[in-house]
């Protein structure tokens, strides 16, 4: 998860469950977001090549590159704090040379993290949540422009010993 807090290994290489399609299939964009998506929110950099263009321009709430190295570098290790990941699209449409999709990632928090280089939030082990949206624009099979919508402070809504000041609030 290194768009969501500081790039950490813990060893654990999530598997992939989201396949490319084969060479001999008809090119399915829809399958090539999926499979970004997945490879983006797990930290595996291995796939980067396959799915991003060689100047494919990423942003997130985080991050702006504006090349596949950048993001490999970037991106290219998982999150060790949560756990039992998974990503729960809840809706994807194709128009043109773009895929949009909201998604949700589940997961459960049981590893400390480091938030913001400065705050150590303990894990409680408990399940979280952390809503998302993402747009792929594509040049031929590959995506050349990524954003990558999410309010990571989500994911601590509810966790104890989280300060106030990392979530919006309104006051009436």
């Amino acid at each position: 998860m290194g768009l969501l807090f500081q790039p950490r290994w813990s060893g654990d290489r999530p598997e992939h469950v989201a396949p490319l399609p084969d060479d001999d299939a008809r090119f399915d964009r829809a399958v090539v977001f999926l499979a970004a998506l997945e490879a983006v929110v797990l930290g595996d950099a291995s796939r980067f090549p396959e799915l991003f263009t060689d100047d494919v321009v990423f942003c997130s709430p985080h991050l702006v590159v504006e090349s596949l190295a950048s993001v490999q570098h970037a991106l290219g290790s998982p999150e060790d704090s949560l756990t039992d990941v998974g990503i729960v699209v809840l809706a994807l449409d194709a128009i043109d040379d773009k895929v949009i999709a909201e998604w949700r990632l589940e997961a459960m928090f049981t590893r400390p993290v480091l938030y913001d280089d400065r705050l150590l939030i303990e894990p409680t082990g408990s399940p979280v949540r952390l809503p998302g949206a993402s747009i792929a624009e594509f040049r031929e099979h590959r995506i050349r422009a990524f954003r990558h919508y999410f309010d990571d402070t989500e994911l601590l809504a509810g966790v104890p010993g989280t300060p106030s000041h990392l979530r919006w609030t309104i006051d009436d």
